[in-house]
């Protein structure tokens, strides 16, 4: 079965490519981490060839004052020249020329910005030159470009820039698209429980809860826990939609391990869902091929209330094993 981060990388794999991802379905068999380095392969073999020239760009912006490198920039280069000369400036240029930049413009420049090679410049940017180009890429919906940059980011960096994402959904998706999805892990546990509610509540509404799962699987299970108690504060209705959501997309392999962490008061309250009967019921069990997924799903099922149906379960969890 392909798993939820191979179709993540796939995705951004072809958007890389600048293809749909339906032209590269036939790499599904293949494991995230392959596609990783390939996807990064690609990217250093397109840009290989113009990194002479892009440094000798880099050097001549470095002579001029910036007021000037900027007009010229904005003018005469545009946004992909540009993105691809700003990872090779030294730090303390890039900075002072972005003062001198329009803010639309940074933002057109960002997706052809590469950010592993422009760490050192993001790095040295304070919360306030970075909240207003973040907004601008959420206004367009651009999550991918937004995404790119989280990898680069400090710890400090994450924890003041990624609260300030007012939308759950663009947070949502703003994890799902990073290069390296456990960092969100010190954000998260960092969130305010309401935020937290928000974010599930954003993936019912927005039919994402596929990407909400992608993100789980990088978080720690002291995070795990604290978002998977406040889906179930959102009551049995929506714990059902993500139930089914999970089932549609063949993925609890990867929502078990809420079950395996979720606090024992707030359990029952997603064991004794209606849903679980059928073949729901078994291909939740049937997914627990791993020693945690059987843990918990017999954590799962051992709070089942109704003696009969736990019977039922108990019968398919011991066909499974």
């Amino acid at each position: 079965m392909t798993t939820l981060a191979t179709r993540a990388e796939i995705v951004k794999l072809a958007r890389e490519l600048m293809i749909e991802p339906d032209d590269i379905a036939f790499l599904e068999g293949a494991s995230p981490e392959a596609l990783r380095q390939f996807r990064n392969s690609v990217r250093r073999q397109i840009d290989a060839p113009h990194k002479k020239m892009l440094g000798a760009l880099a050097k001549a912006s470095s002579l001029i004052p910036n007021s000037i490198s900027a007009t010229i920039a904005t003018r005469h280069f545009g946004p992909m020249l540009c993105g691809m000369v700003a990872a090779e400036l030294p730090p303390e240029k890039a900075k002072a020329m972005i003062g001198h930049l329009d803010v639309d413009f940074l933002a057109d420049v960002c997706p052809y910005i590469d950010p592993d090679a422009a760490t050192p410049i993001i790095r040295t940017l304070d919360t306030s030159v970075m909240e207003p180009v973040m907004k601008v890429l959420l206004s367009r919906k651009d999550y991918v470009t937004m995404a790119r940059f989280i990898g680069a980011l400090t710890e400090a960096q994450l924890r003041a820039i990624v609260p300030l994402v007012e939308s759950g959904k663009d947070i949502l998706m703003a994890a799902f698209n990073a290069e390296d999805m456990n960092r969100f892990d010190v954000v998260l546990a960092d969130l305010p429980v309401t935020r937290l509610r928000g974010i599930i509540q954003a993936a019912v509404d927005n039919d994402l809860f596929v990407e909400t799962l992608t993100v789980l699987g990088h978080v720690s299970d002291s995070t795990l826990a604290r978002i998977a108690d406040a889906a179930t504060d959102l009551g049995p209705e929506v714990l059902a939609q993500l139930v089914e959501s999970t089932y549609r997309a063949e993925a609890f392999t990867e929502f078990l391990p809420l079950a395996r962490v979720m606090s024992a008061d707030k359990l029952p309250i997603l064991a004794n869902l209606d849903v679980w009967q059928g073949e729901l019921l078994t291909a939740s069990l049937r997914s627990a091929d791993t020693a945690e997924g059987r843990e918990a799903a017999a954590r799962l099922v051992g709070a089942i209330e109704n003696a009969d149906r736990r019977a039922v379960a108990e019968r398919e969890l011991a066909a499974a094993n």
